[in-house]
């Protein structure tokens, strides 16, 4: 698929009515001048999703997804860019037109790819067609009956079987010298250092299939038969399989279709079939791996209420702390987990079989909150009666004060400790660390840092003008001590797939305040130069400001911007947003002081170009430290 035409995107999007897209899949009730329904992308009983006719645009005032036509075809029906654009130009009678040839590498990538989901796909067919004709099948089919698991159950998540043997999945998928590189990329198989010799990495197993959120198979995770070790055993990081981003059993629960707006996070394979089988789909699990921020940010995409189950012994306690530090990060206002540790020897799998779905759903009612969980384990050990206990308490919960991504719930928290050590809030905030200021710039010039900007949390506002949108203070996009915006800040961490994590890019947080106020770039350009500056994702945010010129429309802007390169990754982006939106005044403000930074910046560079030159022109030096010095005193001052 070539590159998509811009002009093409904004006549498709003028010719589709979103209305109608969207009543077809998901009816629509009319209120006031806009339309309403309960949200298509996550749990909820009274209607928070809106679409508006006259912008053509649809935003949820649960979760947060937004976007347009194309941006709902792709969250819905699970498409990718070009897909969702095809699909609307069929209805609208119109033909894709191409403007760039797919590159040679573009195809091969995609084609890898492509044929690592074909084979994941091609192993499923052949371990559950295993578990029907093995010789050996009968222990795996006793192991699954004696764990209470019906046909019908094991058939729906598409259980399998391994047999034992070093080259079954070998023989069986008929696998060439090619095929046989491309299953060990996809974690199938094992190569032997001493030797270079293949084998199947899943012997004598029961095979659970794992798929992503569009229901392809990404990986595998199988369960011993015997006395063999590791007892679970998962497939290994590839590139369409990252475990610490998958959930096993999401895919299957919005298969359900239960509108619950709470999500069941257990330990394994087993609990999530038998709470499914017994009455709770709402149920997933963590892949061999402790919850993570990307796990947490996906659950709270789903549903309001997390509910966390481990075992009541020193590893669930430990696992549990772990969770509760991924989870703070992703925790926002409206968002609620609670900790759920079961008896001794039990799991969630036994406990619904031997007391039924009603045992567990008691004990959730009874289960901590995650503010109780945080304060009791930290006043462990600790006399609260004693200034010494409660001064410790102190010093132990502040740093996790700032850490949840809602401004209420920080201050809920800091309100809950206030209580637990006899100290009133003023006095608390007074004794958090001070964020670390930034470096006051030195009087001679200096390079521009390479690094990336911090600068809030990987969300953005919705759409301006929504009448019906709840007030927001000015602290609840931007918490207060985010400001000023600087160009020193760490840059973000990356994970191993090298994919970023951690806190968005000054101009990919840019970006998104844009597609809000596109006429900032009118009142404030870009400074001239900027594009020479050695900031991230600076190129990304010239092409937006230059689109923000020709489209003030933020539902023609967003269409523009996912025709670019980047579109598609910024559609997920989008889609990963859960924050209120941003007044107005907030958004100038941080535009114009992102501004005076990187003019700043810009000086700085052309000031260090002509000392690094040689003897500089004296007037040109001069005149050059009178504007940084001008600029740096203008970065100081507050914006009205």
């Amino acid at each position: 698929m070539a590159r998509i035409p811009d002009n093409f995107i904004q006549d498709l999007l003028a010719r589709t009515d979103l209305v109608e897209l969207i009543d077809a899949r998901v009816p629509l009730k009319k209120t006031g001048r806009n339309y309403s329904a309960c949200c298509p992308f996550h749990q909820e009983k009274t209607p928070s999703f809106t679409v508006a006719p006259d912008k053509q645009f649809y935003y949820c005032f649960g979760c947060g997804a937004k976007g347009n036509a194309v941006g709902f075809l792709m969250e819905y029906e699970h498409m990718n860019f070009p897909e969702a654009v095809k699909q609307l130009a069929s209805r609208a009678g119109m033909e894709v037109p191409e403007s760039r040839p797919e590159t040679p590498a573009d195809r091969q990538r995609k084609d890898r790819l492509q044929s690592l989901y074909d084979l994941l796909g091609r192993a499923e067919h052949f371990y559950a067609q295993q578990l029907r004709q093995a010789p050996e099948k009968q222990k795996a089919v006793n192991y699954l009956k004696n764990r209470g698991l019906s046909g019908e159950i094991a058939k729906r998540f598409s259980l399998g079987f391994a047999p034992p043997g070093y080259d079954n999945l070998i023989n069986g998928l008929s696998l060439t010298e090619a095929t046989l590189e491309q299953a060990l990329t996809a974690g199938l198989l094992v190569r032997r250092e001493d030797n270079g010799r293949v084998y199947d990495k899943f012997r004598d197993r029961i095979i659970f299939p794992i798929r992503d959120s569009r229901g392809r198979t990404i990986g595998f995770g199988g369960r011993v038969l015997g006395d063999g070790k590791p007892k679970y055993l998962n497939s290994p990081e590839t590139p369409v399989f990252h475990k610490g981003e998958e959930l096993y059993g999401l895919w299957e629960w919005r298969q359900s279709r239960d509108r619950s707006d709470r999500l069941y996070v257990v330990e394994g394979y087993m609990d999530v079939i038998a709470l499914h089988q017994y009455g709770v789909p709402n149920v997933v699990a963590t892949l061999g791996t402790a919850t993570t921020e990307d796990h947490a940010r996906k659950l709270f995409r789903q549903v309001d209420e997390v509910i966390l189950c481990f075992d009541g012994d020193k590893a669930g306690v430990r696992a549990a702390w772990r969770a509760l530090e991924s989870l703070l990060p992703a925790l926002d206002d409206g968002k609620q987990v609670r900790f759920l540790f079961l008896p001794d020897g039990e799991d969630p799998d036994t406990l619904v079989r031997a007391q039924g779905p009603e045992a567990l759903r008691a004990m959730t009612d009874k289960a901590d909150a995650l503010s109780t969980y945080l304060f009791r384990h930290l006043s462990e050990g600790l006399d609260l009666n004693t200034v010494d206990g409660r001064a410790r308490l102190a010093r132990l919960a502040l740093p996790y004060l700032d850490k949840p991504a809602g401004p209420v719930y920080r201050a809920l928290l800091t309100e809950e400790l206030a209580q637990l050590t006899r100290l009133d809030k003023e006095s608390l905030i007074q004794l958090k660390p001070a964020p670390k200021a930034p470096a006051e710039p030195a009087q001679q010039s200096r390079p521009v840092p390479h690094s990336d900007t911090g600068y809030g949390n990987d969300n953005e506002p919705p759409p301006p003008g929504w009448d019906d949108a709840p007030p927001q203070g000015e602290d609840d996009f931007y918490p207060a001590d985010d400001f000023p915006i600087t160009l020193d800040s760490p840059a973000p961490q990356r994970r191993d797939s090298g994919r970023r994590k951690g806190p968005l890019t000054m101009a990919e947080r840019l970006v998104l305040v844009l597609l809000d106020y596109p006429g900032l770039v009118e009142s404030h350009p870009l400074p001239d130069g900027v594009e020479r500056l050695p900031v991230p994702h600076i190129d990304l945010l010239i092409q937006v400001a230059g689109l923000c010129q020709k489209h003030q429309h933020p539902a023609s802007l967003l269409g523009a911007l996912m025709a670019l390169e980047q579109g598609e990754i910024l559609s997920r982006l989008l889609r990963a947003s859960l924050k209120p939106p941003m007044q107005e005044t907030m958004a100038a403000r941080l535009w114009q002081d992102a501004l005076s930074q990187l003019e700043v910046a810009r000086l700085e560079a052309a000031l260090l170009e002509v000392e690094q030159a040689g003897i500089p022109d004296a007037a040109h030096w001069q005149e050059l430290h009178k504007l940084l010095a001008e600029a740096r005193q203008h970065a100081r001052k507050p914006f009205h």
